[in-house]
């Protein structure tokens, strides 16, 4: 469905159609509202006061249909098939299986927008519904599109494992969010598989994997013992085969009263005289009776608990290769039964501590779904426009050029303060000195000048990437803290150079190159445009006269400047000395010189840039896996 103007919807439902149950929950978008600020999601009632359906649909002949508890009426079951257990992984929209979820999913919607006409009216609501974690993009867009055909204004669908993991987060009691980071899986016992998704923040993706051991398992056990046990059942399910069903629901039903309270006994009868009107079974029935514990002892004697169990140690060793599980959040609503907190610390070496289940399982996947669609609709696009101005960062050299150029100017004003200190030294010296040692001692401090500043390049790159990268912190930072409520440990990375060790990038290395670079063009800086010493000191009127050099003619012109800058002068040359450079200094604009050499000396070093760009590129993937991990892999 093509959303237009979402910002004229006022909620968004998030449904839960399970294999075995069906639940709904409601959120405001509140648009211009802080996610921080926003109201909690609210179960939506699906009438007689009950949150919770079960997944279960009869249709009459005239094409009236009846769902949840009311399939199970027993003048409707005269009349048609209840049809329970019948969600799958869709293959073909006209398939028979498909047909009902359709008819289910209209159903559904149709019965929330009974009992909810005070708050949902027409185009004021957008719907997200969750698919098993193991569906592939395929049978989720088919999904969408048969809940399209339903009459639904669906605008998404995503997977229960990552409801479940949202829904975790935002509620910030659970601790969960606190090890999702470091290694947390949700346990979801449906009624026809028991999937596990892992997530931490070495893993690229969940890790998705369901077995074949779902609780449905259970009450098809409690009814086959009881089928064994009465005949009537027998004679029942041959009279009566399109209600079968019917007799399955109500196993169903004593398995969850059995958990409901594992402390209880449980007792119920059922009268056939209740679902048909038939004198061969008029005066049949047949109780569910266990007491505290039983149910327990015959699932173990068929090998049920061994099935989870086995299920639990190949996910972690095959499918998370043994990674550490730090928090399990129990979903689903047969994750009530005892057994599982004590196979799930058994098995995955976890405390009761670290097990977390919602107070009603049942609603967690539809509070999920609520909450991500809540999410996603109020940030989407925003993921977009951030890898956008992400990978303008990483291809664009203005972080880089900026830093040359303002680094480079700190070492300038540094070193054209040495360079007058040690001319000014040398015309003030009370010895005797050469323009070799004058040279010599400006390339020393020079260097000194160039490695002392040196150590302030991180300072400076830090600077220039807090400076360029303030619109995507401000866009991540908002994206995270709208599905990471307080509490939990999504954390927005901090993309300050805070060592000289950045990821797998050495800054002393960089520090180094820019040191030695400008160092080494230390000789350049005096002789810019051909003017060194030498030159300095020839153009000084009288200057060759005062130190007896008058008689060098006929030698090459190297050899009278190497000659003049061996020359030790006395203090009234070196002043002279002093006054020419100061001349020419100003006048010939070398300090300007002098900053664009320097500059450049950064600019140019294409090992410096690369080592730069690699930093910042891997500061900004840190910001990518976070913006990842915070979504928690959009559907």
């Amino acid at each position: 469905m093509k959303i237009d103007n979402k910002k004229k919807y006022e909620y968004v439902i998030g449904i839960d159609l399970g294999h075995g149950e069906t639940s709904a929950a409601i959120c405001p978008f509140q648009w211009d509202t802080p996610s921080a600020n926003l109201d909690p999601v609210k179960d939506l009632e699906m009438g007689g006061n009950r949150k919770v359906i079960p997944s279960a649909i009869t249709i009459l002949e005239d094409g009236t249909a009846y769902i949840g508890d009311a399939a199970f009426n027993p003048e409707v079951l005269k009349k048609a098939t209840v049809r329970v257990c019948f969600k799958q992984a869709p293959k073909d929209i006209n398939g028979e299986a498909e047909k009902i979820m359709i008819r289910f999913m209209h159903e559904v919607y149709v019965r929330i927008r009974e009992n909810n006409q005070a708050l949902l009216q027409e185009d004021n609501h957008l719907v997200y519904i969750a698919t098993p974690s193991g569906w592939n993009k395929e049978q989720q867009a088919l999904y969408m599109q048969m809940a399209e055909a339903a009459g639904i204004p669906i605008a998404g669908v995503t997977k229960e494992s990552r409801a479940a993991f949202v829904r975790a987060q935002q509620d910030t009691t659970s601790g969960l969010g606190k090890n999702i980071h470091k290694g947390a899986i949700v346990f979801d016992m449906g009624s026809s598989t028991l999937d596990f998704t892992y997530m931490n923040d070495a893993n690229e993706n969940l890790i998705d994997y369901g077995y074949n051991c779902g609780a449905s398992f259970v009450e098809k056990t409690i009814y086959e013992k009881k089928r064994e046990e009465v005949e009537a059942i027998q004679s029942f399910e041959a009279k009566y085969p399109k209600l079968v069903d019917y007799l399955l629901f109500q196993a169903r039903a004593a398995k969850e009263k059995v958990y409901f309270d594992p402390t209880l006994p449980y007792k119920k009868t059922i009268n056939f005289e209740d679902i048909v009107d038939d004198e061969e079974l008029e005066d049949e029935r047949f109780k569910f009776n266990f007491q505290p514990g039983q149910l327990d002892e015959l699932l173990v004697q068929t090998g049920y608990l061994k099935m989870i169990e086995d299920a639990m140690i190949d996910y972690r060793k095959t499918k998370i290769h043994g990674q550490a599980i730090y928090g399990v959040f129990l979903t689903g609503g047969a994750s009530r039964m005892d057994f599982i907190k004590d196979l799930v610390c058994k098995c995955w070496d976890v405390t009761p501590q670290q097990i977390y289940r919602d107070t009603d399982p049942s609603l967690t996947i539809s509070q999920g779904v609520a909450e991500v669609a809540r999410i996603d609709l109020r940030t989407e696009g925003g993921e977009a426009t951030i890898a956008q101005e992400i990978a303008k960062l990483e291809k664009s050299n203005e972080i880089f050029e900026s830093f040359a150029y303002n680094y480079g100017h700190m070492v300038w004003d540094d070193v054209t303060d040495t360079i007058i200190d040690t001319v000014r030294s040398f015309s003030e010296s009370s010895q005797d000195r050469s323009a070799n040692d004058l040279q010599a001692q400006l390339r020393k401090n020079i260097r000194n000048s160039v490695n002392r500043k040196s150590s302030e390049a991180v300072k400076f790159l830090q600077a220039e990437i807090d400076e360029k990268t303030q619109g995507v912190k401000q866009a991540v930072d908002s994206m995270v803290r709208a599905y990471a409520r307080q509490g939990t440990s999504v954390r927005v990375p901090d993309l300050k150079i805070s060592s000289l060790n950045v990821g797998n990038i050495n800054m002393d290395y960089v520090v180094r190159e820019i040191s030695d670079q400008i160092a080494s063009n230390s000789t350049n800086w005096l002789s810019i445009g051909g003017m060194g010493i030498a030159t300095i000191l020839f153009g000084i009127p009288g200057l060759l006269v005062s130190w007896g050099l008058g008689k060098l003619f006929g030698k090459s012109e190297e050899e009278k400047k190497a000659e003049a800058m061996s020359k030790p002068l006395n203090k009234s040359t070196r002043e002279k000395v002093w006054d020419g450079f100061a001349e020419k200094w100003n006048g010939e604009h070398m300090s300007e010189a002098l900053h664009e050499e320097i500059i450049a000396s950064v600019a140019n070093n294409k090992k410096i840039k690369q080592d730069i760009q690699s930093a910042l590129r891997s500061m900004l993937d840190a910001y990518k896996r976070e913006l990842k991990n915070a979504r928690i892999l959009i559907d």
